[in-house]
């Protein structure tokens, strides 16, 4: 009985392995849809620009650019139109828009006869105060433990997106000041002694942003992973604050927010 049961076993393993073959599974074959990546930080030229794409497969690394629409962005308080021009790599741009704090403003899309708008109202950013750095932090005390402090505003609820740029590595995070309104804030980092050298710099961005953005980054950031990049192609179908004016159901992926962000550069000691 028990050669029959070896040899039985000995059966399924070859069939197993002689029917193994390689599966493609049919993802993301619906309608491609389109992604307005509208995040423009004012003072930065690079960053002053709205990039059009649309979504492709799950195993294509390429998304399709856009060159083909309309882009403008209007000033609500003056009604002045600004006109982004095609750069013929998906990104439109106007070297001349250069918004205001405390305005609004509302990007408008025209793309296969549908337009899509969305609007932004661009808030003042704190400013670092101090850094404080310490060469024992961490569990083990092994570790370079850097807070950035700055002073939040007491009059209102506030939300902050953070970007801290290092040797080693690029992170982002959005936080609130929920338990600690009208305080001093810190943004804390820790890093091992054996990433970072005396002499080495960080460079460290704090933006103000609204709720609803706060939400969408939070989402965002929670399936980025280790890319730790909510700002990389989209992945799945988080709507932000871009409405399709023609068909609702034919919704864009992406965000439309102007900011004007406070950096900072630390050197570590």
């Amino acid at each position: 009985m028990k050669k029959i049961l070896y040899l039985f076993s000995v059966i399924c393993s070859l069939l197993l392995i002689s029917c193994e073959e390689e599966i493609v599974l049919n993802f993301d074959q619906n309608k491609p849809r389109l992604v307005i990546e509208g995040n423009i930080f004012v003072g930065e030229p690079t960053l002053n620009k709205i990039t059009l794409s649309t979504t492709t497969n799950f195993y294509d690394s390429v998304f399709p650019k856009i060159n083909n629409a309309t882009v403008q962005i209007t000033d609500l308080s003056t009604n002045i139109v600004y006109n982004f021009l095609n750069n013929n790599n998906g990104d439109f741009i106007n070297n001349n828009f250069n918004p205001q704090v405390g305005k609004s403003y509302q990007l408008t899309v025209v793309y296969n006869n549908e337009t899509y708008t969305a609007t932004s109202t661009l808030l003042t950013s704190p400013e670092i105060i101090s850094v404080d750095q310490k060469n024992d932090g961490g569990f083990t005390g092994d570790s370079y433990e850097i807070n950035f402090n700055f002073k939040d505003n007491p009059n209102e609820e506030n939300f902050y997106l953070v970007q801290i740029i290092s040797p080693v590595d690029k992170t982002y995070a959005v936080f609130n000041d929920q338990f600690s309104n009208g305080n001093i804030m810190s943004d804390l980092y820790f890093y091992e002694k054996t990433d970072l050298q005396p002499g080495d710099q960080l460079t460290h961005y704090i933006t103000s942003i609204n709720k609803q953005y706060y939400n969408y980054l939070s989402k965002l950031i929670s399936i980025s992973g280790e890319s730790g990049n909510p700002f990389a192609s989209p992945v799945g179908t988080i709507k932000g604050n871009i409405i399709n004016q023609n068909n609702q159901q034919n919704f864009a992926l992406g965000y439309f927010h102007i900011s004007k962000r406070n950096q900072y550069n630390y050197t570590i000691k």
